[in-house]
Formats: structure tokens, sequence, C-alpha cells
């Protein structure tokens, strides 16, 4: 009869986001009184989303299928103004254990709320504008600063072809890596050669993400696709999304290279990601590079948003610019000797050493002469090669056509930064935090690629087009139900008891 009992709650799925009242509407925050909270929380399991660990050793305890909460919880919060889920007045939820705080909703729940109230005398006084920026102007200066006082914001892009094949269940290697100490404002993940089921991807993204973050836009072009996240904080201050597609093989039926784009704002700063997949085989550099400037003066980007001196390549219209995908340049050197090489090399690479064979990269040869992508940077290569593994194996391509190991999967990133008229920069330079691939994965002939990275925003003007909270809620949904189920399946598996 107890096992019954406790079988019987929650079987909802707003009880596992919201146990006390309905779901509230997104991106508005709850609070409720503390026994509410201890009433739900008390019988939370933990589940494998995200991983814990024991603080007093470093390392992880498992108990059976699931890993054991450790006497501190792994700290990954969110980058962007994290006042926003922690108020000072309150327990920091760092102190508390985190058998109260199982998975990422328990921190969503934590969420005090920051409206303040508006005196009638203030709503009566009349704001007039200052050219087109009002005084208290929704993407102005004072409400920046007010969701985000650093002006900072830290962008995930993410690359991978996926070899046509479904991926892993478990996603936190690409998606959460442990290497990443908060979870980023942006989230971008440009797919090649994508499984067919576009939104079980997107939804299996969702789910690993969690509910501060919802599916802002997403773009596909034949094998290849895009899908962006955003923070919930920030879908009132970021524009309408733009997107583009261009195949450079047009008499293909089914296209499988090309780009696709999206570019949109966040408050008066503007972003453009590209997932591009280019021309294949060792020796087709010429073509590569085609393919590039093909792309770059094809894409018509923006079209509704503000752009001065709208220029033919569409690089040179963004603020910040991030290209990723697989563009298949290659190691121009004898398999034997990078099979030789890497036999003899540790990973991750020291950073203050060379890497051993990039000056036999050709995409770093491009990069180095201006053949393509002008003005664009990479961080430097610490990781394995990313091409080409046995699928289900960490082995290098053993077939009959024996391909050199090669970095096909790149994350490439430029900045647009004016100059003021002291010469000083507007703002400082792009900085790539963590560049890094994905080895446990192995679903693919390729391993995921990742960068994060830090941009600085400026204010912008309320004339913008703004998206108006748009965002893909059956994505949003559906990721949080599964999520629950997970829950849900870990806390029947801890209550059952074995009767012998």
């Amino acid at each position: 009869m107890s096992q019954e009992r406790t079988k019987s709650k929650h079987k909802g799925f707003a009880s596992f986001l919201l146990p006390s009242r309905p779901p509230n509407k997104v991106g508005v925050a709850v609070n409720r009184s503390q026994s509410a909270k201890e009433a739900n929380l008390k019988n939370l399991a933990i589940s494998k989303r995200p991983l814990s660990f024991n603080m007093k050793n470093g390392t992880l305890k498992k108990a059976g299928d699931f890993l054991e909460p450790p006497l501190m919880p792994l700290k990954r919060e969110n980058s962007l103004s994290e006042s926003n889920l922690f108020n000072e007045e309150h327990e920091s939820l760092i102190e508390k254990p985190l058998e109260r705080y199982g998975s990422h909703e328990s921190v969503l729940k934590e969420a005090v709320s920051c409206l303040h109230k508006i005196p009638t005398v203030k709503a009566r006084e009349r704001n007039y504008l200052h050219g087109k920026i009002g005084a208290n102007s929704l993407l102005g200066p004072p409400e920046l600063d007010r969701m985000c006082p650093n002006r900072e914001l830290t962008i995930f892009v993410g690359t991978w072809n996926m070899n046509g094949h479904s991926p892993p269940k478990e996603l936190n290697d690409f998606v959460l890596p442990i290497g990443m100490k908060h979870v980023p404002d942006i989230l971008s993940f440009g797919t090649q050669e994508s499984c067919s089921e576009r939104l079980e991807w997107e939804v299996s993204l969702q789910e690993t993400i969690g509910p501060s973050h919802i599916l802002f836009h997403s773009s596909s072009l034949g094998t290849l696709h895009l899908c962006i996240f955003i923070r919930r904080d920030l879908i009132w201050y970021v524009s309408v999304p733009e997107d583009a597609s261009l195949s450079v093989r047009p008499g293909s039926a089914f296209r499988t290279k090309g780009a696709v784009a999206s570019a949109f704002m966040v408050f008066g700063t503007s972003f453009l990601f590209v997932t591009a997949h280019l021309t294949a085989h060792q020796e087709k550099v010429k073509e590569r590079v085609s393919d590039v400037k093909r792309i770059v003066n094809s894409l018509d980007l923006p079209r509704s948003l503000p752009c001065k001196n709208k220029a033919k390549d569409v690089t040179q219209n963004f603020d910040y610019v991030f290209w990723s995908g697989d563009l298949n340049f290659r190691l121009a050197t004898p398999r034997s000797n990078v099979l030789e090489w890497l036999s003899h090399t540790s990973f991750p690479l020291p950073a203050h050493l060379p890497h051993g064979y990039m000056h036999h990269d050709q995409l770093c040869t491009v990069l180095a002469d201006g053949a393509a992508f002008r003005g664009f940077s990479e961080a430097k290569i610490t990781f394995p090669p990313t091409y080409k593994y046995d699928p289900g194996t960490q082995n290098f391509d053993s077939s009959s056509k024996q391909r050199t190991p090669a970095y096909t999967d790149r994350v490439l990133y430029k900045q647009k930064n004016s100059r003021r008229l002291s010469g000083a920069l507007e703002h400082p330079p792009l900085q790539c935090l963590v560049y890094d691939s994905v080895q446990s994965i192995t679903t693919s002939d390729h391993k995921p690629v990742w960068g994060m990275f830090r941009v600085y925003l400026r204010p912008g003007l309320d004339t913008i087009p703004l998206a108006a909270g748009m965002f893909n809620r059956d994505v949003y949904l559906e990721g949080l139900k599964r999520r629950a189920e997970t829950l849900s399946r870990s806390k029947d598996t801890s209550t059952v008891c074995s009767l012998q």
C-alpha cells in the first residue's frame, strides 16, 4: 500500500515544474512558501542531468544507476545577471544541500520575483523622447544595465556532422560539458548530415539544457540544420530573427553542401550565426574557397534589421559573426605521419606549445593568406583530429579508403569593432574562452566541436523590430515533459523496495 501511495504522487507533468500551482508563464519567476517547497523537494531523486561531484575528493559517487548527491552542488550558474536567480536577502542555494535541489528545475523554482512597484505619480509623468531613445526605453542604457550590469554575454557555438545517425540519449558532454562553468546565455547548434528527425533533435537539446533557455529560432536546408537557444530573461530584448540559406550544389535534388544562417539583435548588438558544409575531398581546396565566397556574397542579411552601409559580404554587416561547420579542410601530410604523431601525443596539448601538425592544415593556410574568411579568427586547437572515425569506436578510419585524420570541424569568429574619436576600440575584443571537441560521443564518424565566447552589448533603439517574446513553445513543453519523466522514473526506482 505504501508503494502505491508513493507512486501516485505528482503523476502530472505540471507537478514536476511547480508542484503547488499550475505552470507559470514563460519568463515569470515564481515564489512559493517554504513549506510547499520542502514538501515537494524532499522526495526528489537525482537524475543524470547534471552530473554531480563529491566535493570532498572531487570524484563522482555512483550508487546503482544513479549518481549520489554530493555535499555541495556542482556550480553551473547562468552567466547573465545571476542576481535574477538569487536574492541576497535569501539563503544562497550554494549553502543548501543538493538533496533539496536535485535538478535544474529546482533552481528555477527558487527564483525570486524582480518586479518592483511603480508609483502612480511616476506613471502620470510624461517622458519625452531624446532623439530615438526614450528616457526609459526598453532597449536603452538603464534597462541594459539592469539586465546585464557588466554588459557581457556568453555565447556557445557547437557544430557536429551527425553522419545521418540519431544522437545518443545522453548529450551532457556536448551541451553542458564539465569544463564549462556557467550555462551560456545563447547557445547555437549547427549540424551537418543531420538526423532525419529534426524535432527530436531540438527536443533532446531542450531536455538537456533545461527550462532556463528556450528555442528562439531554427532553420534548415537539406541536411543542414541550425537552432539557437537563448535565456528566457532575454526574450523581450531580442529582435525578430532573420534567416537565409544557400546550396552550393543547386542542381542536386538532395542538398548536402551549402550554408544556413540566422541573424538577430540583442539590445543594440547584432549577431550572425552560420553553419556550413563545404566541398569534400583532400585536394579540393580551391572548391572550398569558392564555396565560402559564394556563401558570403549570396546570403541576403539583414533585411529588416538596421544596418548602416550594407555590404555585399554578409559578414561585414554584423557586430559578431560565428561561422561553424564541417568545412572539410584537411591536413596536407601523409596518413602514416599523422598516425605516428598521434600515437606519441597526449591531449589536450599544452597551450604554450605549438600544435605539431597545424602548419599542414589547409584552413590555417587559407586564413593566413586571406583567400577566404577575411577578418575571421580561430582559437588554438589543443584537441585531437575530429575526422574520420569508425562509428561506435575511437579508432580512426580503418576502411579501404584509409582517410587521413583531419580537423574538418571548426568554429571561426569575427568582430566588427569601430573605433572612437580617441582611437580606442568601442568594445573590448571578442574572447574565445574555451575551444574543445567531444571525444566521448561515437555515433558519428565526426566528433562534435564547441567553443564558448564572451561578447559585449550596447544599448539599442526602440525602433528595432522586436520578437515580442516569440519562441518555440512546443519544443519547450515537450523537452520539459521528458525531463519530468526522467525524474519520475528515477523516483520510482529509488522508492521501490524488493521483497524477499
